[in-house]
């Protein structure tokens, strides 16, 4: 399974498409989540980086005095879309308002082709669909990741309440929201119709002590991994014990999955 194209930088673990809303929006943003620079101090602070050949993910992390903060998941993906995207123009030579809002494309393979939804036979979801699933979330616009969550709150309701009442690190816990949410994004385009709805009592049972996620779903647990290593390099304050506590939620999470996926009738 090749490498994850994310980058590091605080970003969470759903792929970002890197959108830049111009520096109302952005010096906004940065101010909600407690940075005190403006878009055109960070617009200064990339180019002096992007000329001594530093990376976004050391450079972004550096934007916040302390561990930035948001009323909502949505709020971070929306402030490092525009961090990333205003990098990526930046590095194109483009400056802060030339024709923005823009999507700056990156350089990427093209989307391996999913399987027909619903045509993996048995219970284990296998590493292509978990390489081609990732990448096309990460593809997603704005709009249509928002309808995948939508959808996902809407058919795993157990699974979503459940996942608020885990007791989960604040660096960490973004990535186990994200991390569930592709597993069900994975599992439901694999399984279609035989994946049903997780019961909160299944999950309650799993929560201290589920399944290894290498026994349960061995493609994802690979995925889960390298995701979690990225999330250890740039956040000091992801320790051994904070991703225990991550894991741990993400293999009750799978094991439930794996549980409520039915035999073909």
């Amino acid at each position: 399974m090749s490498r994850r194209g994310r980058e590091k930088g605080g970003a969470g673990l759903s792929g970002l498409p890197p959108i830049y809303e111009g520096p109302e929006v952005l010096t906004a943003l940065l101010r909600q989540a407690g940075s005190p620079h403006a878009a055109e101090e960070v617009a200064a602070k990339f180019q002096r980086a992007q000329k001594a050949g530093e990376d976004r993910s050391v450079v972004i992390p550096a934007l916040f005095p302390e561990e930035p903060h948001f009323p909502a998941p949505d709020d971070a993906r929306r402030l490092y879309g525009n961090l990333f995207g205003l990098w990526g123009r930046l590095a194109a030579g483009l400056g802060m308002h030339d024709d923005a809002p823009d999507v700056v494309a990156e350089d990427e393979p093209p989307l391996p082709p999913l399987p027909v939804r619903g045509s993996v036979p048995g219970t284990l979801v296998p590493a292509a669909l978990v390489e081609a699933m990732w990448r096309a979330l990460a593809a997603d616009a704005p709009r249509d990741a928002q309808r995948r969550r939508d959808r996902f709150q809407n058919v795993q309701p157990d699974l979503a309440a459940w996942l608020d009442t885990v007791p989960l690190p604040e660096p960490g816990g973004l990535a186990a929201s994200d991390l569930v949410f592709e597993a069900w994004a994975m599992m439901d385009h694999a399984f279609g119709d035989r994946l049903q709805p997780v019961e909160f009592r299944d999950l309650r049972v799993l929560t201290d002590a589920p399944p290894p996620a290498e026994e349960t779903q061995p493609a994802f647990a690979a995925y889960s991994g390298e995701q979690l290593d990225n999330l250890a390099d740039e956040d000091p304050a992801f320790g051994p014990e904070e991703r225990g506590k991550v894991e741990r939620a993400v293999a009750a999470a799978l094991a439930a999955l794996t549980g409520a996926v039915q035999e073909p009738s």
